[in-house]
């Protein structure tokens, strides 16, 4: 009875000691901050978010955009998270050809408790090996992703986002769905009209 009484305790004092680092640990929530006073859309613009990429380097953007054009994918959930990895050759090829043009995979997702946080975040570092993509793969955890979506216009979450923005986060084109051949023309197409 007694060695059960120990193991008992020893067992809490471990989920105590791992919770806490869990917490601890876990990815930082993102406030939204928003400056466009219209729904023109020329004034479509990305808020003040920030968050860590998968490299563990944590930037806020639009601030962090270091050049002239960023083309962005933007998944809203763990599922639509995998399906943007489709998109990376294609960015990485594009941005090769223009040394104007950065890209990212930039997340925004729900507030999560800080251990689900964690298990999206190690989830995503296991499925991402690159270290360019790694270094280009960002996840938002936003305390209020309503005022998120509203400062892109964005009517819900169903479908991945992808935008041209410039180097304070203005929307220059913005586009929705998976990765096509229909989809890649698109963004060559709107990649190519961009000023040099």
């Amino acid at each position: 009875m007694r060695n059960r009484r120990i193991q008992l305790s020893l067992f809490l004092i471990l989920l105590s000691v791992i919770t806490l680092a869990t917490l601890w640990s876990a990815p930082a929530t993102s406030s939204v901050q928003t400056s466009c006073l219209t729904r023109a859309a020329q004034c479509l613009q990305l808020p003040t978010i920030t968050g860590s990429n998968l490299a563990g380097q944590t930037q806020t953007f639009p601030a962090a955009f270091t050049k002239p054009y960023q083309l962005v994918v933007m998944p809203f959930d763990r599922e639509q998270q995998t399906r943007v990895l489709d998109f990376v050759p294609l960015f990485q090829e594009l941005s090769a050809s223009r040394p104007d043009l950065g890209y990212y995979s930039m997340a925004a997702l729900t507030d999560l408790a800080a251990p689900i946080r964690l298990l999206v975040t190690g989830g995503m570092n296991a499925v991402v090996s690159d270290p360019a993509v790694r270094d280009a793969a960002y996840i938002f955890y936003l305390e209020d992703q309503p005022a998120f979506l509203q400062a892109l216009d964005l009517p819900d979450t169903e479908t991945i986002r992808i935008y041209i923005f410039d180097q304070v986060g203005s929307v220059l084109w913005q586009a929705s769905g998976d990765f096509t051949p229909e989809m890649a023309a698109s963004i060559r197409a709107s990649v190519a009209e961009l000023p040099k």
